[in-house]
């Protein structure tokens, strides 16, 4: 009876416990900290741009008190070639309506690999 109420519990353990973390692990969380290398990168040696907001969707996922949200952005390179590129951001309440569809912000582009921005969300200086 033991054996069996052992291997119940360890069966409870599996589906409720381990398959729902490694689930958020591979679906929220890695996706998030990957983006978040790879917009510093881009933040310290990228090209900036301006973009439209073709989407904007709250995920479930949340960091320090602010929903996350995957934003598509449709940007022109310095070579004239049209991109459009998702990344992961958090935002405040404040910064909802900014990140609405149909506006505009700054980003950040890796010249190397244009599908790997950042928001900047700063106006453009000539120059720069």
């Amino acid at each position: 009876m033991i054996i069996i109420f052992s291997i119940l519990m360890a069966i409870i353990a599996i589906v409720f416990g381990i398959i729902p973390m490694v689930r958020f692990i591979r679906r929220d969380l890695y996706p998030y900290l990957k983006d978040g290398f790879t917009q510093d990168t881009v933040l310290k040696t990228g090209t900036s741009a301006n973009a439209d907001i073709i989407s904007s969707l709250q995920t479930s996922a949340w960091s320090g008190n602010k929903p996350i949200y995957k934003l598509t952005l449709r940007f022109e390179t310095q070579g004239g070639q049209l991109m459009e590129s998702t990344t992961l951001k958090a935002l405040t309440f404040k910064e909802i309506e900014n990140f609405r569809e149909g506006n505009q912000t700054t980003i950040k582009y890796d010249p190397a690999d244009p599908q790997k921005i950042a928001i900047y969300d700063r106006p453009l200086i000539l120059g720069e």
